[in-house]
């Protein structure tokens, strides 16, 4: 009986330092998520537009990347940390080869 109590005990001990971590789904992500909206905006210009979100975040639409005839254009959700929890390419042209999107390129996000 007692080592079931210590069984249960270490189970809850070790489920109580687990956190939940959000995992990049794709390149974009993986580059941006958990940085400051501050050093994107300065390495690539100012939204075109903001809509405040629940919960205190910020919405920003933004496009830039013109190069050829394409552009790149994402939605970027930012918390009040002024963090960037999500960003989203809502217009990106994909490599036919394969290769990175446009807006992977274009944001320092291509593998």
């Amino acid at each position: 009986m007692n080592s079931r109590i210590a069984i249960l005990a270490g189970l809850t001990l070790a489920l109580a330092g687990c956190t939940t971590v959000a995992v990049a789904s794709n390149p974009l992500q993986a580059r941006w998520n958990g940085k400051t909206a501050g050093s994107f905006f300065a390495a690539y210009g100012p939204p075109i537009s903001d809509i405040d979100g629940p919960g205190g975040t910020t919405l920003y639409k933004w496009r830039g990347g013109f190069s050829k005839g394409r552009s790149c254009t994402v939605e970027l959700t930012v918390n009040e940390a002024y963090k960037i929890d999500n960003i989203r390419a809502i217009g990106d042209r994909v490599d036919p080869k394969g290769g990175p999107t446009h807006c992977e390129k274009a944001l320092d996000a291509a593998k």
